[in-house]
């Protein structure tokens, strides 16, 4: 570790990165999973189970329409003041949301306000999580060594899926120790409510992190953000390249736990138990399978690792399902784990360092969070809503939901077509600047 990159902050950094990760898809994964088995009858008891199944997944998706607000919001504050102060702001906003879920009256208790309170609440937490991830990509980023930004900007995602352990774990065990009638009356406010402790851990962690040395730096210059429009004007292309890199990605990370959960209940194949146990088996190979391809992705480049593991997501999908649809635990919990491993691990792996290595560093928090974000809604957000209608228009069969995951994949596969390899760029500090990228392209 160099001077300008001193190890006691990294780790800092790095740390709060990490455990601000686990908090947000502790917090999404969870929302996931009620929504799938209990917000229905919770929040929607007087509407069929279809629809209100549609309507939960409907509260679901505006969580995500709220993200590119919080992805402009935070990631201009984040140019201008600093990565390390906006992500305070950002896990309490998020975690507050969350928290006060867990305390929310039912329908059956005040009526139509309830689900109204729900969806301001699903808008509080998509506006933290739009700042939080980009926040912590760009803060890791910027702090990494140059030969290992992949590794270890990877380890962001692995985040993800520590927090999905807790939320699959929990939810699974609540479910299964429970009766329907207590679980579904107050057992599923246990998850949320308890998140409280790690927003508590986050913010004393947060709150020791120092700025990164490339945002310093660009202070030091006198340098200040350019406008938006401005910089998009002249980021459009990296801005579209991420938006269209993630759509394949977030879409699956929903259709293969949330939509694939509800598939396999209603259809009788399988219990949520089993399925959440599956989610939380694949949660757990996930972990140390997103810092081993970041790793590979030091060594290769990020183009090829995201690659194989979109095409092999793309190809995997009418397996996975088969097997979820085969009622049987051990292939229900290998397909699973396969998907994770395979097909999420080596894109989530990639994605913190490829997207903020696309982006200069005045415009970095900026560019990551809102491209991140815009793709998000057309992708995972809205992924398990129209993936139920679509398998109900087509008379319970998957082979509408197959069609819709072909043309997100179209999509992203055209965006790695296009998108350029940024593993040699020297420094992170002009990364976005043409003239000055060739000069700090270096072999390999």
């Amino acid at each position: 570790m160099t001077a300008t990159r001193p190890a006691r902050p990294f780790k800092r950094a790095l740390i709060a990165s990490i455990s601000g990760q686990a908090l947000e898809w502790y917090d999404f994964y969870l929302y996931g999973l009620a929504a799938a088995l209990v917000f229905p009858h919770v929040f929607f008891p007087g509407a069929s189970d279809f629809v209100g199944l549609l309507a939960s997944f409907g509260t679901f998706a505006v969580g995500f329409v709220a993200r590119p607000v919080g992805g402009l919001v935070f990631g201009r504050l984040g140019d201008r003041i600093g990565r390390s102060p906006t992500l305070v702001i950002t896990i309490l906003v998020m975690g507050l949301g969350t928290v006060a879920i867990g305390l929310l009256p039912t329908y059956d208790q005040v009526g139509v306000i309830s689900p109204i309170l729900l969806v301001l609440l699903r808008v509080v937490q998509g506006i933290g999580v739009g700042g939080e991830w980009s926040g912590s990509a760009v803060l890791v980023l910027e702090y990494a060594p140059e030969h290992r930004r992949g590794f270890f900007s990877s380890m962001i995602n692995s985040g993800e899926y520590i927090g999905t352990l807790p939320a699959a774990g929990l939810f699974t065990l609540m479910s299964a120790t429970m009766s329907d009638a207590s679980f579904s009356s107050w057992g599923w406010r246990i998850p949320f409510l308890v998140s409280v402790l790690a927003v508590v851990g986050s913010l004393i962690i947060r709150r020791a992190v120092e700025e990164t040395p490339a945002f310093q730096a660009v202070q030091g210059e006198g340098t200040r953000p350019p406008s938006l429009r401005e910089s998009l004007r002249s980021q459009w292309r990296s801005v579209a390249t991420v938006v269209g890199l993630r759509i394949l990605e977030n879409a699956s990370a929903y259709l293969i736990t949330a939509f694939a959960v509800t598939y396999a209940e209603t259809t009788g194949h399988a219990s949520s138990t089993v399925t959440t146990l599956g989610v939380f088996l694949a949660s757990a190979v996930a972990i140390p399978m997103i810092p081993l391809w970041g790793y590979v992705s030091d060594l290769v480049g990020r183009k090829k690792v995201f690659a194989g593991g979109a095409c092999f997501m793309l190809a995997f999908y009418v397996p996975f399902f088969l097997l979820v649809g085969s009622g049987q635990t051990g292939p229900i919990w290998l397909a699973f784990m396969a998907a994770y491993a395979f097909g999420m691990a080596p894109m989530l792996s990639v994605e913190p360092s490829w997207f903020a290595e696309l982006f200069p560093t005045e415009f970095r928090f900026s560019g990551t969070a809102i491209s991140s974000n815009v793709g998000a809604v057309f992708a995972g957000g809205l992924a398990p809503f129209i993936a139920t209608a679509l398998f109900g228009a087509g008379g319970d069969s998957l082979s509408l939901v197959y069609v819709y995951i072909g043309m997100l994949g179209l999509v992203t596969i055209t965006a790695i077509v296009l998108a350029r390899e940024t593993r040699s760029l020297r420094t992170v500090a002009y990364a976005a600047v043409p003239e000055k990228q060739d000069a700090q392209q270096e072999p390999h």
